[in-house]
């Protein structure tokens, strides 16, 4: 696995060098194709592959996380793919380059993991207080729609937009319920771990990347999404609303993981001295 993610960050690293000295093709999505500079990004790959000299496991769940941060518009993505008609522009060359992105923070995360003890399930009421959390989130980013009112939105309201709704509040409700209801024991694991992180993780990582692309406007004094139409006000509920959702469902998910791993997952995770 070491050297999977060396190879890994040599390959997507001589990508961004190409990208950063201005070879990147035309994006359809506003900035580069992924939410951090070229040059940062290249930055990143020498970081991760002389991670894998030292091993510390918490440092790779930080640059996985980083990466993950790095190809928010994934979400965005999947969203234009499968919802053609909500008229968000799909990418496909910068899709595959955030897919790259991705494939580093998997190997980074396999690898900590392999190099880290086993995880202690944590007691239910942290599962349960992040269902809460995500559906609270969830209700507010309604609440912030109502506020400035529902037809204050980008997309028109043919059968992909309420699609696109029905799964918004199903993600915000029902699926944090069912992680942490005996409900949801009923359900193959993979079928509600799966929403739970992909959804969870998404949304923490495109939202939070946007909260601190907010705050520093705003510390410089400028508008936060102005060419958007609707009020400053608007964002800074709507959007921190996201990131709790996400952070909210993304423990549930984990307490879910916890609650359904079997006996014999359990054992393989233990080194071969305490099986």
């Amino acid at each position: 696995m070491k050297r999977a993610v060396v190879l890994w960050a040599v390959a997507y690293g001589g990508l961004r060098i190409w990208y950063a000295t201005g070879h990147a093709p035309s994006w359809k999505l506003p900035g580069d194709d992924l939410l951090i500079p070229s040059w940062a990004s290249v930055a990143a790959c020498v970081i991760t592959a002389l991670a894998v000299v030292r091993i510390r496991p918490r440092v790779l769940w930080v640059l996985a996380a980083g990466w993950l941060a790095a190809a928010g518009f994934i979400l965005l993505d999947v969203v234009a793919g499968v919802l053609p008609g909500l008229g968000i522009p799909f990418d496909p060359l910068g899709m595959l380059s955030r897919l790259g992105a991705i494939v580093g923070a998997v190997l980074l995360g396999l690898l900590a993991r392999a190099q880290q003890p086993t995880a202690t399930p944590w007691p239910p009421w942290i599962s349960t207080a992040g269902a809460c959390l995500a559906a609270v989130g969830c209700l507010t980013r309604l609440g912030a729609q109502a506020v400035v009112g529902f037809g204050a939105t980008p997309y028109g309201g043919n059968w992909s937009f309420l699609a696109f709704e029905s799964g918004f509040l199903l993600a915000g409700t029902l699926l944090p319920f069912l992680l942490v209801h005996r409900i949801g024991r009923a359900f193959p694991r993979w079928l509600l771990l799966l929403p739970g992180y992909a959804i969870g993780g998404g949304i923490t990582a495109y939202f939070g990347v946007g909260l601190i692309q907010m705050i520093v406007a705003a510390l410089r004094g400028q508008p936060v999404y102005g060419d958007v139409g609707l009020p400053d006000s608007f964002f800074w509920v709507a959007v921190p609303a996201y990131v709790v959702w996400g952070v909210g469902l993304t423990v549930a998910a984990r307490g879910y993981q916890f609650a359904t791993r079997k006996t014999s997952e359990s054992l393989c995770e233990l080194p071969i001295t305490q099986r």
